[in-house]
Parts: C-alpha cells; sequence; structure tokens
C-alpha cells in the first residue's frame, strides 16, 4: 500500500518537473545560445511584463471575457434547443444535423471579415464568433445526452405516471446534464478563440487587439504575456467547471466511489 502511495505522488509529481526543467532550459539556453528578445524573450522578461501590465491585462482580457461568456451561453441555449426539437421533431434531424456539419467544417477565420462589414466593429462580430464556434460541441452533446436513455428507464418513468414534461425535466435534462458540462470544456476554449479571431480582424479592445499591438511594436514579451493570460483564464475557468460538476454532479457514475 505504501509502495502504491509513493508511486502516486512520484506520477504527480512528473508533470510540474518536467515543465521546471523546461523553463531552466528555456531561461538559460536561450540567453546562451543568443536568441534576441524580439524572437524568444525568456520566461523571467515574460513575467516581468505579464505584472507590468498587469492592469492593461486585466481591463482587455474583461472584454474579452465578455464576449466569449456571451457567445457560449447563447451556444448553449440554442444548442440545447435544436437538440430537443431534433429529438422530438424527427424530421428536423434529417435538415439540422447536415447544416451544423457543413457548417462547422467552414474555417470561421474565413468568414470572419464578413461579419465585420456586415456588424461592424463593434462586439457583435466577435460575440457571433464566440456562438458558432461552440454551438457544435454543445448540440453534439446535448442531443447525446438527452437521446441516449434506457427504453427500460423511459418506460418506467411512464409507468410511474409521469409524462412528458416530467420525463423530459426528471430523465433526459438530467442524464444530459454531465455531457453539457462535458462540451462547455470543449466549447469555452472554442468561443474564447472565436472572440480572439474577431479581435483580430477588427476592433481596439480584447486581448487579440492587444497581441497585435504587441506583434505591430515588436514587443514579443507582450504578445507572451498576452498568452499567459488567456492560458490562466481558460485554466480558471475550466476548473470552475469541473469544481462545479465534483459538488453539484456527485451522482453521475465517474463520480461514484468504487
Amino acid at each position: 500500500m505504501m509502495w502504491k502511495h509513493t508511486q502516486n505522488i512520484r506520477r504527480a509529481a512528473e508533470a510540474p518537473f518536467a515543465f521546471l526543467v523546461i523553463l531552466i532550459l528555456w531561461e538559460y539556453g536561450a540567453g546562451f545560445i543568443g536568441v534576441p528578445e524580439y524572437i524568444l524573450p525568456v520566461p523571467t522578461d515574460i513575467v516581468g511584463k505579464f505584472w507590468q501590465t498587469l492592469t492593461i491585462q486585466a481591463h482587455h482580457l474583461g472584454v474579452t471575457a465578455a464576449t466569449t461568456m456571451i457567445g457560449l451561453a447563447m451556444a448553449l441555449l440554442i444548442g440545447v434547443l435544436l437538440a430537443m426539437s431534433v429529438l422530438y421533431i424527427r424530421p428536423m434531424k434529417a435538415i439540422v444535423l447536415p447544416i451544423l456539419a457543413a457548417f462547422n467544417s467552414i474555417p470561421k477565420i474565413a468568414i470572419a471579415p464578413l461579419f465585420v462589414i456586415w456588424f461592424g466593429l463593434g462586439v457583435e462580430p466577435k460575440i457571433l464568433l464566440a456562438f458558432l464556434l461552440g454551438l457544435f460541441p454543445v448540440f453534439v452533446n446535448s442531443i447525446t445526452g438527452l437521446g441516449e436513455i434506457e427504453p427500460d428507464v423511459l418506460d418506467l418513468a411512464r409507468l410511474a405516471g409521469g409524462n412528458e414534461l416530467r420525463i423530459f425535466t426528471k430523465v433526459r435534462l438530467m442524464n444530459a446534464v454531465p455531457y453539457i458540462t462535458d462540451a462547455i470544456k470543449v466549447a469555452f476554449p472554442l468561443a474564447l478563440v472565436g472572440s480572439i479571431v474577431g479581435e483580430f480582424i477588427g476592433g481596439n479592445n480584447g486581448v487579440g487587439y492587444l497581441i497585435l499591438s504587441g506583434q505591430f511594436n515588436m514587443d514579443t514579451p507582450l504578445v507572451f504575456a498576452t498568452l499567459l493570460s488567456i492560458t490562466l483564464f481558460t485554466t480558471v475557468v475550466i476548473g470552475l467547471v469541473v469544481f462545479l460538476e465534483r459538488v453539484l454532479l456527485k451522482w453521475r457514475p465517474s463520480r461514484r466511489k468504487r
């Protein structure tokens, strides 16, 4: 038992140790071989720039976070509603699935300039791109969670006197909640990418704008510092989703103790 505990500690320490080794090699290796700062700044310069521009980073990250969350909320709402329509209106499946699959195959960066032309340089193109990038995973997971239920469970719910509304809220929706939370883990980074792409194409706010500003000014540490902000923000949001899963979804099979 003690040996197994030691093995678990060693495995948990492997990833941080490897990351620390990479940082050390990066810090001293880049200077040793003479890589200029404007090509590859060292970690200490990146962290220094991050703290130096923390207020600016927070402002632009707040703008990007707002458009991302609005787009993700729209994707959740529309994705679940489309999944319900496909589930309860059978002919809709032949219409919705091919259209979404075909549209999902289109690179969103290719249509981003059109959104800027149609909707201007405001927040609308960023929200729309975030929505479109987050929609497909939410829809696919929602239709799986709402539809993949054992027939015996549905028959038992009907025998217990449940109507379609109660069966949906108590059986189908509860079964779909873990699928939807899993979809959020995928859809959120995609929605964030959509917002940033919109800021690349047009706008004067957001982390995408900040990255372009650093690029144009040859301020590579600022670019890396902004990427660090994006990474931290994504990690915090995904961590929050995982935490809520552990607290609120203890009943799901993967969370049960064996």
